[in-house]
């Protein structure tokens, strides 16, 4: 036993308490809770796979044993978001958004405790734990309104989910009479091959908790709201690292293994099951990326981007091959780093501006030149685009669907990354190129310390898209724990696939060589000047005879007029429409209940007596 695993869980809710005394000192608490993440940080280097930790105590007279253990997939996860949270707290030291730091330490409390619980009860009360920490969150955006529709949006959603994974948990109980995660992943691999439908209902309360954590269709509406209205200096965590939630989830389920077990075949020899839930993330990755072409809030746009990106992880992980699962818990990586470091340009640009909409910004280039390039990197990056660290994962996607025989999956997702292209080049060419407004004629680069992030992110996203080798080999540690060969990883410079090897190396020297030729061409031979954004298409015509203000001279205005068009009467559809009609129903009989129990008495007395009648009769039958 490793008492330090504890210590994990511990120390953020130590740093929370103290975050909470000195809350209203903004910087103070940011350096705690930069401190208790880097301790935690600190702590997590002597924590090893294999090795585990029992709580026992006792509630209501009861023993309640809550155990905790390390495997290759967690370990993985606590690296990844535990690494990237004290960056991100780092950066926060020159934040000046709402964001509670003993919130922010509350979270990492049950992200350590879920990724490390081997019990159900545990796993529980962290999920828990996180969700409503989360909801509370998001309540300090900028707008206060909007900030708390989303909260209550978000809650509403996470509490159905929770609900789910109860009635899950208390089945299994039932039926193993343990909480244990793996005895109960057991139990139901062993029962599937007898009742299949039996055991895919049971999983499937549990993965409907994990879709709606991770967003995925059609749970996804919350996903927008959350990321617009929530702090900014919270919404690079939510996703980034919270995003991922569902996924660990999935993954530990997924070993169940129903392609061994006889469960009924659908194309290329993948399970009814697993065949479903590959489409439900095409479905996602295509869903995300048509939204988020028409957004003009930076943030909804990226929170879509968020969404398509969790649906190539979904699909990835869900045909449950070694290639599949490898793309997939790399991408979910890739995704984390890249969308990371996008949301943390968002803080820089965003404290700047005082705006998130695309429409009123433009020409910060020359004012922000390194959240410029850390934007430029993240975008290229989130495109798939070689030699950053976004291409390797997707490219070791669409293998794993090759080699299971799934065309219009991989037609589907590559009109995704279409249109990922097209508004990661909207969101770059609106925000940082095109002509400067006046009013941002003052505006000046992040601090010191934003700067050393965002040189930090830069390296990261190059680093581990020339050598993802460093990413991979872990990554085959998880692959082979499941129970699946692991890709053999030749080199740190290669992406081993099923079909063929890319040296990435050798792809990002050709397209830096390319694009230092393509510079050394535009600056000697092009002839330019630059004019004021007034100065624009207008023919010496004064624009405001027309009616039209600064912000439509900004070339993102109505950015992708033509293709909305093409879309809008898809538009038309609103999946959030079910939900809303669920949130008045609920409305409804909520306003009916109260007005039996508190502003009906002799109703209310009625309802007590046969329900008394009803419990004595039970008893008496008993």
């Amino acid at each position: 036993m490793n008492s330090n695993i504890i210590w994990l869980v511990v120390i953020p809710l130590i740093g929370a308490a103290v975050s909470a005394i000195v809350v209203r000192y903004k910087l103070l608490d940011r350096i705690v809770t930069f401190l208790t993440f880097a301790t935690t940080l600190f702590v997590l280097f002597s924590v090893h796979v294999g090795d585990s930790y029992l709580w026992s105590f006792k509630f209501l007279g009861t023993t309640l044993n809550l155990t905790f253990g390390v495997s290759h997939l967690s370990i993985f996860m606590l690296y990844i978001s535990v690494v990237f949270g004290t960056v991100l707290t780092f950066y926060s030291l020159i934040d000046r958004s709402k964001m509670k730091g003993f919130l922010l330490l509350l979270i990492l409390a049950a992200n350590n405790w879920i990724f490390m619980a081997n019990d159900m009860l545990g796993f529980f009360f962290a999920w828990e734990l996180m969700g409503w920490s989360s909801v509370l969150s998001v309540l300090g955006g900028r707008e206060t309104e909007n900030s708390r529709h989303s909260a209550l949006y978000y809650a509403m959603m996470s509490i159905a989910g929770s609900y789910s994974m109860l009635f899950g948990i208390f089945i299994l109980w039932r039926l193993t009479g343990t909480f244990s995660i793996a005895a109960n992943v057991s139990y139901l691999s062993s029962t599937l091959g007898m009742h299949p439908w039996w055991v895919l209902g049971i999983v499937s309360l549990f993965f409907v908790t994990f879709m709606i954590k991770s967003g995925i269709f059609p749970f996804h509406t919350w996903v927008p709201l959350a990321y617009a209205y929530s702090p900014d200096s919270f919404t690079p965590f939510l996703s980034g690292v919270m995003s991922k939630y569902g996924v660990y989830g999935m993954l530990l389920f997924l070993p169940i293994s129903l392609m061994e077990k006889g469960f009924p075949s659908a194309f290329g020899g993948i399970p009814w099951a697993n065949y479903t839930f590959v489409w439900i993330g095409v479905v996602t990755a295509v869903v995300g990326t048509i939204l988020a072409i028409f957004q003009d809030d930076v943030k909804k746009l990226l929170a879509y981007s968020s969404l398509s990106n969790l649906g190539y992880v979904v699909a990835a992980i869900a045909i449950f091959s070694p290639v599949g699962v490898t793309a997939g818990i790399y991408h979910a990586f890739n995704h984390l780093l890249f969308k990371g470091a996008l949301f943390i340009t968002l803080i820089a640009v965003i404290s700047r501006t005082g705006t998130s909409k695309m429409s009123e910004m433009g020409g910060l280039w020359k004012k922000m030149p390194i959240t410029f390039f850390t934007f430029f990197i993240g975008i290229a990056s989130a495109a798939g685009i070689p030699p950053f660290n976004g291409f390797g994962s997707k490219w070791m996607i669409y293998q794993a669907m090759i080699k299971q025989h799934l065309p219009f999956a991989i037609i589907l997702l590559f009109l995704a990354s279409t249109g990922a292209f097209m508004y990661l080049f909207k969101a770059f060419h609106s925000v940082f190129l095109g002509q400067l407004s006046h009013k941002y004629d003052n505006v000046k680069e992040v601090s010191v310390i934003g700067q050393i992030v965002e040189f930090f992110l830069m390296f990261a996203m190059i680093f581990f898209g020339v050598q993802p080798g460093y990413i991979l080999k872990p990554i085959g540690a998880i692959v082979s724990s499941m129970g699946l060969k692991p890709l053999p990883v030749m080199a740190n410079g290669y992406v081993t696939g099923m079909f063929s090897n890319v040296y990435v190396p050798l792809i990002g020297w050709s397209l830096a060589i390319s694009f230092i030729f393509g510079f050394i061409l535009f600056f000697v031979t092009a002839k330019h000047k630059y004019v004021p954004q007034e100065n624009n298409y207008t023919a010496g015509q004064n624009p405001q005879d027309w009616g039209l203000t600064p912000e439509t001279y900004q070339f993102s205005w109505n950015f992708y007029q033509p293709v909305e068009k093409l879309f809008a009467p898809f538009f038309k559809i609103k999946v959030d429409g079910f939900f809303r009609g669920v949130g008045d129903w609920t409305k409804a009989t909520g306003s009916a209940i109260k007005e039996i129990f508190v502003e009906n008495a002799q109703m209310y007395t009625f309802f007590a007596v046969v329900g008394l009648i009803i419990f004595v009769i039970a008893g008496w039958v008993a």
